[in-house]
């Protein structure tokens, strides 16, 4: 039973990048866990990593990935998928996490609690029915579709918690589990098709399992600071005579947690304030002088 460390990681070089970042964060802090990168290009992971040990590549087609997105074409149905793939051929501990994250401490912690029989998400967001307003839309939507829908063997409820799915925890005898999750994903996605649709039937599933414990100490998430990548792309621009320690040295002047959480003290100001702000010229933007 090992410990493995999930990635999904196709397509776009944006995405590619912010998935090199998050792993040269973690092999800042390495716990001895396998990285699992599933990606059609191993070869843009390789030029910055070379063979280091511990990272190993799921290659998939890119009809695989297509057929992953199912009947509703629904882009975050792979994230379910992916991990049904390794509970099936990785037998330990699975740790999933989006491309967009940094490890900010050693997620041995998180390791061992999964070997407990924990299970993790990112972060809670609110109850459906008093949270922020898209989960309050998704609310008023799913009681207005059925008066309270009765999905995966109980209703989804204004009390229901919503977790973020940027890290998802569990251990591969779970599997069962990702069938519900799958099966609620679909349900709910027809019924309302929004892109946060798989975060809440992880969400329902996981806590009709069992306490859903917060990944956010040891994970952040920077789903908000899409800025950043055009840095990544100059930061992970070819340099063949640089060697792995010379990549972390260039990735670890980069802050992206402050940077992300400058982007959002700005947002949470009041509207008028922001404008006011934009009118002098003094809107939030990225420091010209990030490191690349």
């Amino acid at each position: 039973m090992g410990n493995y460390l999930i990635y999904q990681a196709y397509g776009s070089a944006d995405i590619l990048n912010e998935a090199l970042l998050s792993i040269l964060s973690y092999l800042r802090q390495p716990v001895g866990a396998t990285v699992l990168v599933y990606t059609d290009n191993p070869a843009h992971f390789q030029a910055v990593l070379g063979e280091v040990a511990g990272v190993a590549y799921v290659f998939i087609e890119p009809m695989q990935w297509r057929a992953w997105r199912g009947e509703i074409d629904f882009v975050h149905r792979v994230k379910i998928k992916v991990l049904q793939h390794a509970a099936a051929h990785y037998a330990g501990q699975l740790l999933y996490v989006d491309t967009d994250t940094i490890f900010t401490q050693s997620p041995a912690a998180i390791f061992a609690a999964l070997a407990q029989g924990e299970r993790f998400m990112h972060v809670a967001e609110g109850r459906l029915g008093d949270g922020n307003p898209l989960n309050r839309k998704i609310n008023r939507a799913l009681q207005q579709a059925s008066g309270g829908p009765a999905l995966a063997r109980g209703t989804i409820g204004p009390d229901t918690r919503m977790y973020n799915a940027g890290v998802l925890g569990l251990r591969s005898p779970d599997a069962p589990l990702l069938a519900e999750v799958l099966a609620l994903t679909e349900q709910l996605y027809r019924l309302y098709p929004k892109h946060v649709m798989e975060q809440l039937a992880f969400s329902v599933v996981w806590a009709r399992a069992g306490p859903v414990r917060e990944a956010a100490p040891w994970v952040y998430h920077y789903w908000n600071l899409k800025e950043i990548r055009p840095v990544l792309a100059r930061l992970f621009a070819p340099q063949p005579s640089l060697t792995l320690a010379g990549w972390q040295a260039r990735a670890a002047r980069l802050d992206v947690p402050a940077l992300a959480e400058g982007k959002a003290q700005f947002r949470a100001l009041p509207g008028w304030q922001r404008a006011v702000w934009r009118w002098l010229g003094r809107g939030w933007q990225l420091p010209a002088s990030l490191p690349s």
